[in-house]
């Protein structure tokens, strides 16, 4: 649609009550699903009135909600070019063409556009909050952050769990090009603001045994596993390694019965168990362990892999398939279910367990 309608006058006259009629009515068209008629009783409320800034904003709204982003962004950019804009209405013109490059996925306009709505209106709340999430897209986590204390400065409150995210996505950069000095410091102070982040505990943990101070990250991937976190079985193969490099391998198994102690129902510390025990030759024990997983955590893939694995290498094939094929039984249940909408996502596996 071409714009070309500023300047212009329709020649029948509207008043706010019709205005307000008009867009009554296109409001209702918008809820029953019927943007082209919605659209047109916008069009004519703009066309009555080619100066009320609101019918413009609200076309330019309907076509961003409709997907049309180019369009939207020109209804914005040619009120922009208007003379009579108060610096009110110009801001929020600017922030809401913002908006629309960044719902087209013009990143470094959409930054632009908000850092000029800033430069007009330094705690603007909308602005802050997008730069934010739009440099830290751009994985641009310094100038994330900057944005994220001048919001706390705006608001009166800190957000220690988003800084700590920022700040491990930065030592996640940093560590990627090589400067693990800088990605060490950017993760202390992650875990200053938020010490239960869990991958600045293991990220800080590799590193630090890269640097061969195999106690440090011993003690950095303890917490996530003692933490209880989903993420706990990312750590057990390198607690494992740790332990053994500092001679005390035996430990890990000790490290890991008090985890169960704790929480019976730790899978991956359960899992981890079952390994090391397998690992020595204590088949039995390692095949109690992993039906334990499997009684409170019937969904648990690796446990029934690493069953069947346990029970091939005892020579007891038949064992082994009836587990397998239990997990085949439970994978095909949950791809019907995705499919069929469900149908099947309470239909038991064979052998009475649930899918979980």
């Amino acid at each position: 649609m071409a714009l070309h309608w500023f300047g212009q006058r329709s020649k029948k006259v509207y008043t706010d009550r019709d205005l307000v009629a008009t867009f009554r009515k296109a409001l209702l068209e918008v809820l029953a699903g019927d943007y082209d008629q919605a659209e047109e009783l916008i069009r004519q409320a703009v066309q009555a009135d080619s100066e009320d800034m609101e019918s413009y904003r609200s076309l330019a709204r309907l076509y961003s909600q409709r997907g049309e982003i180019g369009r939207a962004i020109r209804i914005h950019q040619n009120l922009l070019l208007r003379p009579d804009l108060s610096a009110e209405e110009r801001n929020a013109v600017l922030s809401e063409l913002a908006g629309d490059f960044r719902q087209g996925g013009f990143l470094e306009r959409a930054i632009a556009s908000y850092q000029e709505v800033l430069s007009h209106d330094a705690q603007n709340r909308e602005a802050l909050e997008a730069l934010s999430a739009l440099h830290s897209e751009a994985r641009e986590f310094r100038e994330a952050l900057a944005m994220v204390m001048r919001l706390a400065k705006v608001e009166r409150r800190k957000d220690p769990a988003r800084e700590a995210r920022l700040w491990v996505g930065l030592a996640q950069a940093e560590y990627a090009d090589g400067h693990h000095d800088a990605a060490r410091k950017a993760l202390k102070k992650a875990l200053r603001r938020d010490a239960s982040n869990v991958d600045a505990r293991i990220l800080l943990g590799q590193l630090l045994a890269e640097r061969g101070k195999n106690k440090a990250a011993l003690a950095a991937w303890r917490v996530v596993a003692e933490q209880g976190s989903a993420r706990a079985g990312e750590v057990h193969s390198k607690l494992e390694a740790s332990f053994a490099a500092l001679g005390r391998a035996r430990e890990y198994e000790t490290f890991l019965r008090g985890l169960l102690e704790e929480r019976p129902d730790d899978a991956a510390a359960r899992l981890a168990l079952s390994s090391t025990l397998a690992a020595r030759g204590e088949t039995d024990s390692a095949v109690l362990e992993l039906r334990r997983v499997l009684d409170t955590h019937p969904e648990k893939v690796a446990g029934r892999i690493a069953l069947g694995r346990v029970l091939l290498g005892e020579g007891r094939d038949a064992e082994a398939l009836k587990e397998y094929g239990q997990l085949l039984e439970w994978l095909f249940g949950r791809s019907e279910a995705a499919e069929g909408g469900g149908a099947l996502a309470s239909s038991p596996v064979p052998g009475g367990e649930g899918t979980g």
